[in-house]
């Protein structure tokens, strides 16, 4: 049998580190959703399970490598009853998709030195935080997560910066590769620069973006951390 694990990294200790017997999606996808909650209105998870909160939180939705907005708000699914969702499209074509930024040739986004585009989906990201929330935080996934860290990493999600969540959701995220060093560095200042609470979503067997490079990001950033058993989707 499969297990899952659900872990607090030291910049927030708001829960217990608990485990459960076994592998249930539908389970899982439940303390997914409870966390989301609770993180936005301060509860615990346990107590949004059972009781609605006033209000859903709001999230700028991030999506993968060739992603778009809209199958992006399509695959999150049961999330939408939960949550109001903003999924925008990244600001570089991609194929019939959409990337946060480009790569040198045989690099992948946690061995490049190098974003291709980064000052403009960072502009991006601001522009769309500005002019479409008020939000209460951001989800990303794979390269839409990366995206979230290297944001921490360099400090544009601190408590006085233009995008200043309360939560953050990361899935299947990596090492953003151009800064590992500041990614690093964020682990010393203990959350004191900034005021978001994070979860951090990955896969033990996920082969696209390993998942040590999740628990590194996890590490440096702080939050709560829930591993399955699975891939990167």
């Amino acid at each position: 049998q499969a297990s899952q694990r659900w872990s607090s990294h030291p910049r927030m200790r708001s829960g217990q580190c608990r485990a459960l017997p076994r592998w249930r999606a539908a389970v899982v996808g439940r303390i997914v959703i409870a966390a989301v909650v609770s993180l936005a209105v301060g509860t615990s998870a346990a107590a949004t399970m059972t009781s609605a909160p006033a209000r859903k939180p709001r999230l700028l939705c991030l999506h993968g490598k060739g992603n778009t907005g809209v199958s992006f708000n399509e695959r999150l699914g049961a999330l939408r009853d939960h949550a109001e969702l903003v999924c925008v499209d990244a600001p570089h074509p991609l194929g019939g998709g959409f990337a946060w930024w480009h790569l040198p040739p045989g690099e992948r986004s946690f061995t490049t030195p190098v974003f291709e585009g980064w000052e403009e989906t960072v502009a991006f990201v601001k522009k769309a935080w500005a002019e479409q929330g008020p939000f209460d935080g951001l989800l990303g996934f794979s390269q839409g997560a990366i995206l979230l860290a290297g944001l921490a990493a360099v400090g544009e999600l601190q408590k006085d910066s233009v995008i200043s969540p309360k939560l953050l959701m990361l899935f299947g995220a990596a090492v953003p590769g151009p800064f590992k060093k500041e990614l690093a560095e964020l682990a010393a200042t203990s959350g004191s620069l900034t005021s978001y609470r994070a979860l951090h979503v990955l896969g033990a067997a996920d082969d696209i973006n390993p998942p040590a490079g999740a628990r590194e990001v996890a590490a440096a950033m702080g939050g709560q951390v829930l591993e399955h058993p699975g891939g990167h989707d």
